[in-house]
């Protein structure tokens, strides 16, 4: 569940940028919660931590954030800024909760690795074998899928991207069995392309609390919940909860900056119903960090961890990144990161961990933009693990302008919103030795060169992502876009789009024209 669009190479390469000056972009008064320090001689990485939130919440005009920073397996440092409601001036507070989104589906991954544990699932039989028939996924032919629970995980199964099933405040809501038994349809077979798919955590999340014999929001509870102490976090609907302590929503589902309703996503819950504090997330972060267990509880296996960490999935061997199980991997040289974003209607997050250095970043926000918390997030882990400084690599003027031109994402939009697509395009051009991004609606960023055909993103949520030009076709990350003729661009459709109007005024013009003159022809004889 991505804010805007629904997924995550559109964030990447079409998020609002917002620059403003800081002193003009902050509110007054900012609140900020105290910062829950490590006894040791860290005050300088507190005040680095509280600068770094309050620069990109002010630089994205995000009302409230709430971060946890975990640093040598422990935390370091907890800090809400800003406003959990802006008009009614209440700050935002540890406390505060917002909707998880799309990080929800890190604790589906959980939830089937346990059952996985237990001996009830196994993560390569097909999905179909454990659903009844109303629930299976289907092929573009109507055939059964093949598609594994392991492919389900990690975003391979074939599913399309789908906002279905996301209720708006006001509509209808449908539960889980009857989202799930509208069908699922696969646009690919199983593990051809990756395409970032709620319905097919969804359908994972179904499928473990079948196994245990329990609703999922019961399971969800039961087996994570509330074993962790994660005492503030609910899988109730946003329009169920009281007491204040939810805070309230800025952006819609498509984005903007304006208050809004709450999505609800109860018919999506195991991809995205999650409703919780950044305190509670860093339990969670904690336990995954050490190898399943917190406060003496066990909640997973070392091994299933580290199969939720693993590279499962990739779009082209030629990168590092891909998926694993609900947590996307990026494998940078010297650090390796584990991840996820989650965005809806009054919420932008990220939950990143670095294993190998045990730390982590938890960024939770109330405006649905996820620039704001993912750059927060990656300028912290920056701060606690710096980054290896990149082979330098000097691509060829010919080599450059060969991949210049303008691409647009595939499979990156509900297919019942095909038209949306025609929107997303974006544009790569050479200057100053390496190639700079273009969009529209996103700010212009250099790429650094880190081999032939070969760029890592610099900037923006997706800062460190690889991206390959592989032919017509570009892998950012673990996801595709294809290359376009200028008649195919936004400009273009802008322009044909404005012609029509044009077109159909001046008809409409001309029909008036003729029949006011007929009717003047008309007095006029009448006159005589």
């Amino acid at each position: 569940m991505r804010g805007r669009v629904q997924c995550a190479f559109i964030v990447a390469l079409a998020t609002t940028s917002v620059e403003a000056p800081l002193a003009e972009a902050i509110e007054a008064p900012t609140p900020l919660t105290r910062v829950v320090a490590r006894p040791s001689a860290a005050v300088v990485r507190d005040h680095e931590v509280r600068a770094i939130v309050e620069a990109e919440r002010a630089r994205w005009g995000t009302p409230g954030m709430s971060v946890a920073v975990i640093e040598g397996g422990r935390v370091a440092a907890l800090l809400a800024s800003g406003f959990a409601d802006r008009e009614a001036g209440v700050p935002m507070a540890l406390d505060t909760q917002v909707p998880a989104a799309s990080i929800s589906k890190l604790f589906t991954a959980a939830l089937v690795m346990q059952q996985v544990e237990r001996g009830r699932l196994r993560l390569d039989d097909p999905a179909n074998l454990t659903l009844d028939e109303r629930y299976w996924i289907r092929d573009a032919n109507g055939a059964p899928s093949t598609a594994t629970l392991r492919q389900l995980l990690s975003h391979s199964a074939g599913l399309p991207v789908s906002w279905s099933g996301i209720a708006r405040a006001g509509d209808p809501v449908a539960t889980m069995e009857e989202h799930l038994a509208l069908g699922q349809r696969a646009i690919h077979a199983p593990g051809a392309h990756l395409v970032y798919a709620n319905d097919g955590f969804t359908l994972a999340g179904f499928i473990a609390a079948q196994a245990a014999g329990q609703p999922f929001a019961t399971l969800a509870t039961r087996a994570l919940l509330e074993p962790l102490g994660m005492t503030h976090s609910t899988w109730q609907a946003p329009s169920t909860l009281s007491g204040g302590k939810l805070a309230a929503a800025y952006g819609g589902l498509f984005g903007g900056e304006t208050r809004t309703e709450h999505n609800d996503p109860t018919a999506n819950a195991p991809a995205g119903g999650l409703i919780t504090t950044a305190p509670d997330l860093s339990r969670f972060a904690l336990m995954l960090l050490g190898g399943g267990e917190l406060d003496g509880v066990r909640i997973l296996q070392p091994e299933s961890i580290a199969e939720m960490w693993r590279l499962q999935a990739q779009e082209t061997p030629s990168t590092h990144e891909g998926f694993g199980l609900g947590f996307g991997v990026r494998e940078e040289p010297g650090r390796k990161m584990v991840w996820w974003d989650g965005s809806l209607a009054g919420a932008a997050n990220r939950f990143a961990l670095m294993p190998e250095h045990d730390a982590a970043a938890i960024v939770l926000s109330n405006l649905n933009d996820n620039a704001a918390s993912s750059e927060t997030a990656n300028r912290i882990l920056d701060l606690l693990v710096p980054p290896t400084p990149p082979s330098h690599y000097e691509p060829k003027p010919a080599d450059l302008a060969r991949v210049a031109g303008s691409y647009r994402p595939l499979d990156a939009v509900d297919p019942a919103l095909w038209y949306l697509g025609y929107g997303l395009a974006f544009h790569f051009a050479p200057r100053d030795g390496t190639l700079w991004q273009q969009s529209r609606i996103t700010k212009e960023g250099a790429l650094l060169p880190i081999g032939p055909d070969h760029f890592r993103m610099q900037g923006s949520m997706q800062d460190g992502a690889e991206i390959v030009f592989d032919g017509d076709d570009v892998i950012v990350g673990f996801l595709r876009a294809r290359r376009i003729p200028f008649w195919q661009t936004p400009t273009a459709l802008a322009v044909y789009a404005g012609a029509f109007a044009l077109g159909v005024l001046a008809a409409l013009g001309f029909a008036v024209y003729r029949v006011a003159r007929r009717l003047l022809r008309r007095r006029a004889s009448q006159a005589h």
